[in-house]
C-alpha cells in the first residue's frame, strides 16, 4: 500500500511539473488578433490642389540682322543674356496608379508668374550723360503650364518621384531702340511657346486625403524668332529678333485626394 501511494504521488508530481513547464514555453503558431504592421501610404486616385513658389527666368535676346548696329550705333551690343526672378501661384490636378509602394501618375498644372528679365544697353559714347544711343530689352514670363508623367516609390508616408513632359508659357517681349535725339522705335509682342519640363519632388501624406508636396522643375522652350518692320528709325526695313527662354521652378503644393484609406 505504501509503495502504491509513493508511485501515485511521483506520477502526480511529474504531471504537475510538466504542465507548469509547458505553460512557460512559447507557443508556436498562436494567432494574433492585434493590428498588422503599417504599410506604405496610399497615393492612388484623383486629386486637385494649389501651389505657390518662385521662378528663376533666363532669357537670351539676339539682334539677328544687327538692326541697332546698322541704323543706330556701331558700338551697341547685338545680344544679351539675363535672368529675372519672380513669384508664382496656381493650381494642379492629376491621377495616380499605385501598386504596392510604387506609384505612376499624370499631372497637369497652370501658374501665373511675374518673373521678368530686363536689360538697358547703351553705346558708351556718353557714359555720364542722360542722352545716349541705347537698346532696352525686356521679356516677361506671364504664365506657364505643364502636363507631365511622374513615377516614384513610397517610403512610409513619403512619395519620392521624378517627372517630365510638356511645358508651355506666354512671354511678353518689349524692345526699345533709342537714337540720341531722334524718336524712339519700339517693338512689342506677346508669344506662347512650347517646350519640355523635367524635375523631381516629394509628397507627404498628411492623412487619408491631404498631401503636401515640394517640387523642382526645369523648363526649356522652343526658340522664338520674330520679323518686325521699322516705322521710325529705318522706315519699311524688316529685321529679325531671336529669343531663347528657360526657367527653374521651385514650389510647394497642397493636394486633396478623393476617396480611399490612407494605408493598405
Amino acid at each position: 500500500m505504501m509503495k502504491r501511494s509513493l508511485v501515485a504521488g511521483a506520477v502526480l508530481t511529474c504531471l504537475v511539473t510538466s504542465s507548469a513547464v509547458a505553460a512557460d514555453m512559447p507557443t508556436k503558431g498562436r494567432p494574433s488578433f492585434g493590428n498588422p504592421s503599417r504599410a506604405c501610404a496610399n497615393f492612388g486616385g484623383f486629386y486637385v490642389g494649389g501651389q505657390v513658389g518662385a521662378a528663376s527666368y533666363n532669357h537670351t535676346f539676339n539682334d539677328e540682322d544687327a538692326f541697332a548696329i546698322e541704323f543706330i550705333d556701331f558700338f551697341l551690343p547685338r545680344s544679351v543674356s539675363h535672368t529675372g526672378r519672380g513669384w508664382l501661384a496656381g493650381a494642379q490636378a492629376g491621377y495616380n496608379w499605385q501598386s504596392g509602394c510604387t506609384v505612376f501618375g499624370i499631372e497637369s498644372d497652370w501658374a501665373w508668374t511675374n518673373a521678368k528679365a530686363s536689360s538697358f544697353l547703351r553705346d558708351g559714347d556718353n557714359p555720364l550723360g542722360e542722352i545716349t544711343d541705347s537698346v532696352t530689352v525686356t521679356s516677361k514670363m506671364r504664365w506657364f503650364g505643364t502636363t507631365r508623367v511622374r513615377t516614384g516609390v513610397v517610403v512610409d508616408s513619403l512619395l519620392l518621384y521624378v517627372t517630365g513632359g510638356l511645358a508651355y508659357a506666354n512671354f511678353k517681349r518689349d524692345l526699345r531702340f533709342s537714337e540720341f535725339e531722334d524718336p524712339v522705335e519700339t517693338f512689342s509682342r506677346s508669344r506662347t511657346r512650347f517646350g519640355w519640363a523635367a524635375g523631381a519632388g516629394t509628397e507627404w501624406a498628411i492623412n487619408a486625403n491631404w498631401t503636401l508636396k515640394s517640387e523642382f522643375l526645369y523648363m526649356a522652350f522652343q526658340k522664338d524668332e520674330t520679323i518686325e518692320t521699322s516705322q521710325i528709325i529705318a522706315e519699311g526695313v524688316q529685321t529679325r529678333f531671336k529669343h531663347d527662354d528657360s526657367a527653374w521652378i521651385a514650389r510647394l503644393g497642397l493636394n486633396y485626394r478623393f476617396g480611399g484609406a490612407a494605408n493598405y
